[in-house]
């Protein structure tokens, strides 16, 4: 009976993405572009300016650094949405990380502020995990945090730390994801895609 009064208005049907049946949550697309978004700012310091660049001043003042931490905090932001799904609380720490974002072009760099408001924006987004409970899935976040923490500031096994670095890092964005998929905010949306997944598929039987 649900599956009849379905609106199939919301489904989508693409030739190039037969499996795309529905547009995703709205927590699960702004996980998705803080990521995307920071991913080719992140790329291009690493890769051809971060380990050319002399320490100090000439790196963190470079226009690839500032960049790359600029998307951090436009990632947190999105992320605040991801994790709580509340509108309320995604613009309060979107004007924090807008002003963060600002600081960053300031002419006098400051590091230590730097990453310290990067550290605040963290905590920020992921405080709505231990609000609806989920403390699993908040332990595991912070323990992949920690041990990047350690390789970015004591550099344990030398210049290889940073790469470690960003290896364990790749397994935070998974978590976040599943965050946001499991947010009350999402499901309905998961349930419109999980019925237009059985009308389509439906329409091929038939």
């Amino acid at each position: 009976n649900g599956a009849a009064l379905f609106d199939g208005s919301q489904c989508l049907s693409l030739s190039w993405m037969p499996h795309f049946h529905a547009l995703p949550p709205l927590p699960l697309v702004a996980a998705a572009l803080g990521i995307i978004l920071h991913a080719p700012f992140s790329f291009i310091y690493h890769w051809k300016y971060a380990h050319r660049l002399p320490a100090g001043l000439p790196r963190t003042t470079h226009w690839s650094r500032r960049m790359d931490q600029a998307m951090i905090h436009f990632c947190s932001g999105c992320m605040a949405y991801a994790t709580s799904g509340r509108w309320d609380f995604f613009v309060a720490n979107a004007l924090f990380n807008a002003d963060c974002i600002y600081r960053q072009f300031m002419q006098r760099v400051r590091p230590r502020r730097n990453q310290v408001r990067i550290f605040i924006s963290v905590v920020a987004y992921t405080i709505p995990l231990l609000r609806r409970g989920d403390l699993m899935l908040f332990s595991k976040i912070w323990f992949l945090f920690t041990i990047s923490g350690w390789l970015f500031s004591q550099y344990p096994i030398g210049g290889w730390s940073h790469s470690v670095f960003h290896i364990v890092m790749a397994f935070v964005p998974p978590l976040l994801m599943t965050a946001a998929v499991e947010l009350p905010a999402s499901q309905e949306q998961l349930k419109v895609a999980a019925q237009c997944a059985v009308m389509a598929k439906e329409s091929l039987v038939s």
